[in-house]
């Protein structure tokens, strides 16, 4: 059974074989293929992993500061799975859950006459998963007029990707090299605008594509597929995993908490668990 794995975002492939290796260990007779992303994460290191194990870069799959690249990096994906496929399952982490996510929405977004069986994987396995991104192309949605300034939503995207953790020099960096990569994060930001769909949602715009999240109360559930979702409940924030599952059909869904945050979950008998969880989930599918 052929399994695609989807690192988070500031991860790598080095990163998230680790994390799975317990479970890997217990699922022998699954084999894992990791994809790994293409944009170089600058942001510094948050996880036990990222800051103990790896010596490789970090990197994340789509820039969310220009939001073709997630419309991209969904394509990518489904071509991936159709070329190199069939895929039974997923698991993804973080960022890489909620491209996940994406990837399934799409798909089944694009074909609204075909089932569960027909998506490009049979079960998802979600760890710690972050909401997924709602990217469009502004000529194919209902839009209505006027900009917003000082949005909740721009607010949180200048606390991620302009905090002083992603702007620094860091040891070794040519200083030029530093400001020239910061400067060209504020001009993508300073691009955006927020503006506000028909449904009332709020997204940001570079003129030409939106990006905003998917939201349950809106759109209703939109993964039909069987899914397990690993999550901290002590995880304040909803985007940690909490709103996912909301997305997700309620009668073929799994959870199973943890108590590490956003960190890895881990721990013998827990990885056991969440093991025979997997094999559960892809025994529903």
């Amino acid at each position: 059974m052929r399994i695609l794995c989807l690192h988070g975002r500031g991860f790598n492939n080095e990163i998230f074989q680790l994390q799975l290796a317990s479970l890997r260990n217990d699922l022998d007779d699954f084999s894992f293929e990791f994809v790994r992303g293409t944009f170089p994460h600058t942001e510094g290191n948050w996880s036990l992993y990222t800051t103990s194990f790896s010596k490789l870069p970090l990197y994340t799959y789509y820039n969310p500061l220009v939001p073709s690249t997630i419309l991209e990096v969904e394509e990518d994906i489904l071509k991936y799975v159709e070329e190199e496929g069939p895929f039974a399952g997923v698991i993804g982490y973080s960022g890489g859950a909620a491209l996940t996510g994406q990837a399934i929405i799409r798909h089944s977004l694009e074909n609204p006459w075909t089932g569960p069986e027909s998506r490009p994987f049979r079960f998802a396995v979600f760890i710690n998963g972050s909401t997924p991104l709602k990217a469009f192309r502004l000529s194919e949605v209902e839009l209505e007029d006027g900009v917003f300034q000082a949005s909740e939503l721009e607010k949180e995207a200048a606390a991620i990707y302009l905090r002083r953790s992603n702007v620094r020099i860091r040891k070794g960096e040519d200083p030029d090299v530093a400001a020239a990569s910061a400067a060209a994060k504020q001009a993508e930001f300073s691009a955006l605008q927020t503006r506000k769909l028909a449904d009332r949602r709020l997204y940001m715009t570079d003129g030409k594509t939106g990006v905003t999240r998917y939201d349950s109360i809106i759109d209703g559930p939109l993964i039909d597929i069987p899914t397990l979702h690993v999550r901290c409940p002590a995880d304040h924030d909803p985007n940690g995993g909490l709103d996912l599952t909301k997305l997700c059909e309620s009668s073929v869904m799994t959870e199973y908490y943890h108590r590490y945050g956003h960190d890895s979950p881990r721990g013998h008998m827990g990885m056991k668990k969440i093991a025979q969880l997997i094999r559960d989930v892809s025994d529903m599918a």
